[in-house]
């Protein structure tokens, strides 16, 4: 592997753990497996009682989602203040909609992206496009470059968001290979 990230930590989007693909639940038994931190943000653990309570998705639907994350014993993570969360995610709407993603409808994803930057992930797994996109990384360092001066620890985030698909090819012993990553990043 010639272009590989050691993996620290892990965190998962709602999309993620909503999908109904036996190649999740591969994902999921490896990561638990190597014993690899993982996070939740408060967003995405919000997002799956709100669907269940409104009866988006099924009980089942969201017991197989709730037993995913914790067979890794993910850590339930959030961005403890709200001034400088709400300017960031506000940066991250603003960012999502010049790269042609409607600002409206990711309010929540840039809530879940700017706590799970400011957790020092390295890795998001999403089966959304817009999260597994090219665009993501545009995001994520105009993100990173707006919090940068107030959270140095998020002057050099390395977070890559990919698909369980991605995982698996780029996945090995705890690292990942990035040429994969970058190879299959959607444009």
């Amino acid at each position: 592997m010639a272009n590989g990230l050691q993996i620290r930590s892990v965190s998962f989007d709602t999309s993620f753990l909503l999908k109904e693909n036996p190649l999740v639940d591969q994902v999921i038994r490896i990561l638990a497996r190597d014993r690899i931190p993982c996070f939740l943000t408060a967003t995405v653990a919000s997002e799956l009682e709100q669907l269940k309570v409104w009866g988006r998705i099924s009980k089942d639907t969201f017991s197989r989602a709730t037993k995913r994350w914790i067979h890794t014993r993910a850590t339930v993570v959030d961005f403890k203040n709200r001034l400088v969360s709400d300017a960031l995610g506000q940066a991250c709407q603003r960012s999502m909609g010049e790269h042609g993603v409607p600002a409206d409808h990711v309010v929540n994803d840039c809530s879940i992206l700017v706590s799970t930057l400011k957790n020092g992930v390295d890795l998001f797994l999403s089966e959304d496009y817009h999260f597994t996109s090219a665009i993501s990384r545009e995001v994520m360092h105009e993100v990173t470059s707006a919090a940068c001066q107030e959270y140095h620890l998020m002057c050099d985030a390395q977070l890559y968001s990919i698909d369980t698909q991605t995982f698996l090819e780029a996945y090995d012993r705890g690292t990942i290979d990035l040429d994969v990553v970058y190879a299959r990043m959607k444009r």
